[in-house]
């Protein structure tokens, strides 16, 4: 249960996440550019981050994931925005919008974090972007955490241990995660998915690992929006992590 830590977080004075300054929970000067890439994976389906697993950005992640600083929601759905604009653009072209669909939490990570803190953040970005979330998979059993593990032990790990609804209407889907390192939890998604009926089109995450780096060194063209903003909007992000 993490009543007292949100109480907190609403009542003491925000500080960076990376460098400690006060006003905001991750400064904008602590907060890399935007730039979605191309992902390199073994394995389908095709992957866009928003950006390397690495500096701020990891410290933010860490920080919403697994200290439950919520207030970093929004800073982190807005990377995971531009991720799945561009998974949009590139990978649904000619169908259909597609449906976003998280990654599910397991029951014991849920309630350690007070939440699905994927769930939250693709519930903000859907609406931003045009497009509708549908929680279509869930976990079954229990695995091993994944830290430390080899690709070929995580794939292990995660073999057939998701399952789909079936299949609703003709809309594709855009399998959404926070971070990827091997691509072995995004390949069950898309299996699940796809033995359910449903038609990947492919993922977008906020973050790869320096593991997985994009393929491609050219960025994606996009106004780099996490750094460069007016002080109007500066006001309104510090009264938003309030």
């Amino acid at each position: 249960m993490r009543l007292l830590p949100d109480l907190l977080d609403l009542v003491l004075p925000s500080r960076c996440v990376c460098c400690g300054r006060g006003g905001l929970p991750w400064c904008l000067d602590c907060r890399p550019d935007s730039e979605p890439k191309p992902v390199a994976l073994p394995s389908p389906p095709p992957v866009v981050a928003a950006g390397e697993y690495g500096g701020g950005l990891r410290s933010a992640l860490l920080a919403y994931k697994e200290r439950g600083q919520r207030a970093l929601a929004g800073p982190l759905a807005a990377y995971l925005s531009d991720a799945v604009d561009v998974g949009h653009r590139q990978f649904c072209q000619g169908e259909p919008a597609p449906l976003l669909v998280p990654v599910p939490s397991s029951r014991s990570a849920a309630r350690q974090r007070g939440g699905d803190h994927l769930l939250r953040l693709v519930a903000e970005v859907a609406p931003q972007n045009g497009l509708d979330v549908l929680p279509a998979l869930r976990l079954l059993g229990r695995g091993r955490d994944s830290a430390g593990l080899s690709a070929a032990q995580r794939s292990a790990n995660l073999s057939h241990r998701m399952r789909a609804i079936p299949v609703l209407g003709g809309r594709p889907v855009l399998i959404v995660d926070d971070i990827v390192t091997t691509g072995a939890t995004l390949t069950e998604a898309s299996r699940a998915l796809q033995a359910a009926g449903w038609r990947v089109s492919g993922a977008a995450v906020i973050a790869a690992t320096p593991l997985r780096r994009p393929r491609h060194s050219r960025p994606v063209a996009l106004p780099a929006r996490r750094r460069h903003v007016s002080a109007g909007q500066i006001q309104d992000e510090g009264l938003a992590f309030t």
